[in-house]
Formats: structure tokens, sequence, C-alpha cells
């Protein structure tokens, strides 16, 4: 019976320990669901890194006129491209004061995307400068010019957001046909949207230039024709174009 005393004194002992190392357990496991998860950190130091888990895109924007470049970037492969035409510039009033002109039509927008494109690549582009205001009432002579085109050339293929053409100068009569319109785009591969077109010239009123089609700011935008409503004779220069790289 001593002996069997021991055994049940062991066996108690056992269940002790065993009871004892289980709430050890349940504790130690109550205290790891306290920590943060691991992988929701890793997670939201990347996702506020630019290019990772949707954080935000550092963006490139070009607006000097003429010849330009720009180098991809290590890491990139896949470029989107948005150009926009220079606008054209506004017409010069009519002899007679009613004789409101035509404003510069919008440059037109082209958005491309490149891929499998390697890093280092050097793009040249070309961003079209605003048309000159006009400075003659008629189409005869110094009349107002259209926006330049912007242009990118890459892999044998060149994409063109045209400018948009000049504003026509006023007349004593609206009877002519205005020129006014918004730049035409081009480019296989690529979005192309319209300028938007000037308001014509007429015999009263006001020849406004063109509003944008840029998904930002005021590039590629016509510029307003000559008009009393203006408080001018002249008309105004188009805007230039842009280039914004994402």
């Amino acid at each position: 019976m001593p002996r069997l005393n021991r055994n049940n004194s062991s066996n108690e002992g056992g269940n002790s320990g065993k009871s004892r190392s289980v709430a050890s357990g349940m504790k130690g496991f109550k205290l790891a669901k306290r920590l943060p998860h691991l992988n929701s950190l890793v997670n939201a130091t990347l996702s506020s890194r630019p290019g990772f888990f949707g954080g935000s895109k550092s963006a490139t924007t070009i607006t000097s006129t003429g010849s330009q470049t720009y180098t991809v970037p290590k890491g990139v492969d896949t470029i989107t491209v948005e150009m926009v035409g220079g606008g054209g510039g506004g017409g010069k009033r009519g002899k007679a004061a009613s004789a409101s002109a035509g404003g510069g039509g919008g440059g037109a927008k082209v958005v491309v995307t490149l891929t499998e494109i390697r890093p280092g690549t050097v793009l040249t582009f070309n961003v079209g400068a605003g048309g000159a205001a006009g400075t003659h009432a008629s189409n005869s002579a110094a009349r107002s010019a259209a926006g330049g085109d912007t242009t990118l050339t890459h892999d044998g293929v060149t994409y063109t957001a045209g400018g948009g053409n000049g504003g026509a100068g006023g007349q004593d009569t609206a009877g002519d046909a205005p020129d006014s319109a918004g730049g035409a785009g081009s480019g296989s591969g690529a979005t192309v949207t319209a300028g938007n077109n000037g308001v014509a010239r007429a015999t009263s009123g006001t020849g406004v230039g063109a509003t944008t089609v840029a998904s930002t700011g005021t590039y590629g935008a016509g510029g307003n024709g000559g008009s009393t409503n203006n408080g001018t004779n002249n008309g105004a220069a188009g805007t230039a174009g842009f280039i914004k790289i994402t």
C-alpha cells in the first residue's frame, strides 16, 4: 500500500506538472496573439514606397519646348506617356469694332504605353510651342499661327499630338469660314483625343480660345481672338504643349 500511495502521489505530481505546462503554454499563446503580424508590417512598409502594392508613382513633366530627352530609370520596363500639342494663336480683331476674331484651336492629346522598354533607354521628344497671335485683320498676311506638334519616335513608330490651328482674323462680316479647329493627334497603339475648337470669328462677341484636353494644367490651350469684349484688338498666343511620363 505505501508503494501504491507513492505511485498515486507521483501521478498527481505529474498531472500538476502537466497543468502548469499547459497553463504556461496558453499564456505564451495569448501573448503571441497580441503581437502585430509580421506580414502586415512588411506590406505597410512596402506600400508606402513608390511603385509597390498600389503606392503612388512618381511622374515626370516636361514643359520646355523643342527637343527634349528622358532616360528610363533602373527597375522600370513600362512607362505611360501623355503628349499634348501646342495651342493655336488667336486672330486679330477686324476693321469694325464689332468684328471679333476667332480663337485658336487646342492641341491634341496622345497617350501611349511603352512596354518591355530597357532601363537606360533615352527617349527623344519634341514639345510643340504655342502658336503666335495674329497681327493682321485678314487671313492674307501676318495671321495667327498654329501650335507646334508634340512628337515621340520609338521603335520605328512616331506618335504625334498635333498642334491647334490658329484663329482667323476678324472681318467686317462673318461670312468667311472660321479657322480655329483643334489639332488632330496620330500614332499607332495610342489613345488619341483631338483638340477642342476655338470659337469662330463673328461680327460681335468674343472669339474664345479652345480649352485644353490635357489631364492637368493649361497646356495646349488656344489663344483668345481679339474683340472689343476682350478690350483688345490683338489676339493672344496659344499655350505650349507638354509631356507627362508615369
